[in-house]
């Protein structure tokens, strides 16, 4: 005799989790300090992770700021058939003048998908670098990009 249980239907449901599973695209931007002197030199990082299919990236433009030096590395890693990227710009910046400044925020656009960062204020105490230069000749004027 059949049992009634034999006869029913039975359904498997497989979901593939990598098909739905969302990449989280992160841009993220910070000081070494928030509060300076003239002259003194800090670092600004970006830093960028994520799934993308052709990033454009846009750093601020460093208004009161003396770019020292500037590097950038990349890694692209395969994952779950797709490439991930992970992007650090870095740049030495220091300022000439005393004042809060405020660098606006890095953007990343991709496929239509703007993410940006939030602007970053620096607190710059000291005398105007020129008066610095008189005492300390050997303080460079650092490179313009």
């Amino acid at each position: 005799m059949w049992k009634l249980y034999n006869c029913l239907p039975v359904f498997i449901i497989v979901i593939n989790v990598n098909a739905y599973a969302l990449t989280d695209n992160a841009i993220e931007a910070k000081v070494s300090k928030s509060a300076v002197s003239t002259g003194e030199i800090f670092t600004y990082t970006l830093k960028i992770e994520g799934q993308f299919r052709s990033p454009k990236i846009e750093l601020p433009k460093f208004e009161n700021f003396t770019i020292a030096s500037q590097s950038q590395q990349r890694q692209y890693t395969s994952k779950n058939g797709g490439t991930n990227l992970t992007l650090q710009a870095t740049c030495n910046l220091f300022a000439t003048n005393p004042g809060n400044f405020t660098i606006k925020g890095a953007s990343l656009i991709d496929g239509g998908e703007k993410i940006e960062t939030q602007p970053i204020t620096v607190e710059v105490t000291g005398k105007p670098l020129e008066e610095k230069i008189k005492v300390a000749p050997s303080v460079g004027k650092g490179i313009d990009i």
